[in-house]
């Protein structure tokens, strides 16, 4: 009995809880549209585009302001609302600076059913250089904010940045770990190279770049020797192992020509 009756509240329970999830996705604003970059080169200019729709599905968010903030440098926003029933643009605003809050949201002042977010600038330096996880920087974070302080975020969209440097870095160890693993395929000895290109994560690690890159190309040539020397040795055995069958071969064709003879000369003998 009292298992069941567990079992009942169980079930009543994960049903509120996915009533629940459903309301909040039927609740926040959507984001429709993006135009974001996956990277960008330190020092250069980059931009990026958001739409934001179903703007007021939450009841106690008829009328709000969008905040946005970014890692970006010498930013210009660009907000513009629209009435997406007759195309035609209701409002549009620009900002300075990395961040800024638009307060023209309301369903009742105005007709805007879709906001799109423009941000512009150069792309920041990079403040800790690692190779397992890419470096990346917040493009645009967006935030949903009512009168009283309260607020729901939007989105957050980010980038890789990274320098001339970095990147050629980055890719010559990239390559030495694909060298790596097509050896390590073919059964030769990686160690070698395995141990080059941690070295070389090191040193991008420390941001000597040059050094990172030099370490990978060798590790990228080790890892080539060594898939070599694995594909020669196994040439080898299959040299040896077709040598060593022809021997079988010759020996069983020569010894059935013996045997034959034998027979031959025995027959002769009777006769």
């Amino acid at each position: 009995m009292n298992s069941s009756r567990y079992s009942r509240w169980a079930i009543l329970a994960a049903v509120a809880m996915l009533a629940f999830a459903a309301v909040g996705t039927a609740v926040a604003v959507q984001v429709t549209e993006e135009d974001v970059p996956d990277e960008g080169q330190v020092g250069e200019d980059y931009s990026a585009t958001m739409t934001l729709g179903e703007l007021y599905q939450n009841p106690d968010y008829t009328s709000w302001t969008l905040r946005g903030e970014t890692e970006l440098e010498d930013v210009t926003w660009t907000v513009t609302t629209t009435d997406t029933d007759t195309g035609n643009q209701v409002d549009s605003q620009s900002f300075d600076g990395q961040s800024f809050n638009y307060s023209n949201i309301d369903a009742e002042a105005n007709d805007a059913n879709q906001v799109t977010v423009e941000v512009t600038g150069t792309v920041p330096s990079v403040g800790n250089f690692t190779y397992a996880d890419e470096e990346t920087f917040v493009v645009a974070d967006l935030t949903q904010v009512r009168e009283g302080g309260t607020s729901n975020g939007i989105a957050t969209s980010e980038a890789h940045h990274f320098t001339e440097e970095s990147q050629a870095a980055r890719q010559a160890i990239g390559e030495a770990e694909e060298a790596i693993d097509e050896a390590d395929a073919a059964g030769g000895d990686t160690s070698t190279a395995e141990d080059s290109v941690e070295s070389a994560i090191s040193a991008y690690e420390g941001e000597n770049f040059g050094n990172a890159q030099n370490l990978a190309e060798r590790a990228q040539e080790e890892a080539n020797t060594a898939q070599s020397n694995a594909e020669s040795t196994e040439q080898r055995n299959q040299l040896l192992l077709y040598a060593g069958v022809g021997i079988v071969v010759i020996a069983l064709i020569g010894g059935g020509v013996y045997w034959y003879r034998q027979q031959q000369d025995d027959y002769s003998r009777l006769g």
